[in-house]
């Protein structure tokens, strides 16, 4: 007796490929003939045809909404890409506007500058010459500024140095091509001022500080005032009368003391100028000697 081999329960299928074609073949006609009475011959074969039908309906718009999804995926990811890439590009455009307003920046403060400048001009009524500044020197002890203007433009020691605000300083030492301007708020310097609104008489000293005037000879009595303007009052013939000088931010009255404690504030920007106007003074001419004399002295000359 020939024993079979043992298969196990997944290899026991109807359809395998070791099963008979004849069993296979009869079992598909049964079942479709089953299928086409139930779709033709009896209600429940309508039912549930009208139920597939009804499924399949519902089935099919998610369906074509995924279908439709799926498809415009692709236009969408192009679109967000080209969105990204001229994102991308506006801003490297923004920081490029950013950079060159930066730069223009300065051409704007100094063209007010210059506006501001153009109308002390106007104002002026004597010889004055345009300068710039070559350096600035803040120190405590020394305060002055190195101008681009010397003998040569007509700048001598003495002459005011005004911006658009108000004065700046004194020329110092001058050299052909270059000056030096010392500040009024330079510790050494003394400007006699008056004030505008009592006609007042005083000085005032610099105190090292660009932002600071101290007026020491003030007593305890005075009428100054916080916010009252300070002009050159025109003594001692360095400065001419009327050039806005600072105005009073601070008085403190000493009742112990003889004078009164009295600071200022300086028109001027010293610490920001670029352009300033040397005010040129109307110096004595220097003598010569007559045209006779001079061709007498040339004509003995050779003789001797």
């Amino acid at each position: 007796m020939r024993l079979r081999p043992f298969r196990r329960r997944s290899e026991r299928s109807l359809f395998h490929h070791q099963s008979y074609p004849e069993l296979r073949f009869a079992i598909a006609v049964v079942v479709s003939l089953a299928l086409l009475i139930l779709r033709h011959g009896t209600p429940l074969g309508s039912s549930l045809a009208q139920v597939a039908v009804e499924t399949g309906g519902a089935v099919e718009q998610p369906v074509s909404n995924a279908l439709q999804f799926l498809g415009s995926i692709g236009p969408a990811l192009h679109t967000r890409a080209h969105l990204l890439h001229t994102n991308a590009a506006l801003r490297q455009r923004i920081l490029r506007l950013r950079a060159s307003l930066a730069a223009e920046e300065p051409l704007v403060f100094q063209n007010r500058r210059l506006k501001a400048l153009l109308g002390r001009i106007q104002s002026i009524h004597q010889p004055f010459r345009m300068v710039r500044v070559l350096r600035i020197d803040l120190d405590p002890y020394r305060q002055e500024v190195v101008i681009d203007g010397g003998r040569k433009a007509g700048i001598l020691s003495g002459d005011a140095v005004i911006d658009a605000q108000g004065l700046v300083g004194q020329v110092g030492s001058v050299t052909a091509h270059l000056a030096r301007v010392l500040l009024i708020t330079d510790p050494s310097e003394m400007v006699p001022v008056e004030v505008a609104a009592t006609g007042l008489l005083t000085f005032s000293i610099g105190t090292g500080i660009p932002t600071r005037l101290r007026l020491p000879y003030l007593p305890n009595d005075t009428r100054v005032r916080v916010g009252q303007l300070l002009i050159t009052s025109g003594l001692g013939g360095h400065y001419a009368y009327g050039f806005p000088v600072a105005v009073i931010t601070h008085v403190t009255l000493r009742p112990n003391r003889s004078f009164a404690r009295v600071y200022a504030r300086p028109l001027a920007a010293i610490s920001e100028d670029r352009e300033l106007l040397v005010l040129i003074r109307k110096h004595p001419p220097q003598a010569h000697p007559a045209p006779g004399k001079a061709s007498r002295k040339i004509q003995r000359g050779p003789g001797r």
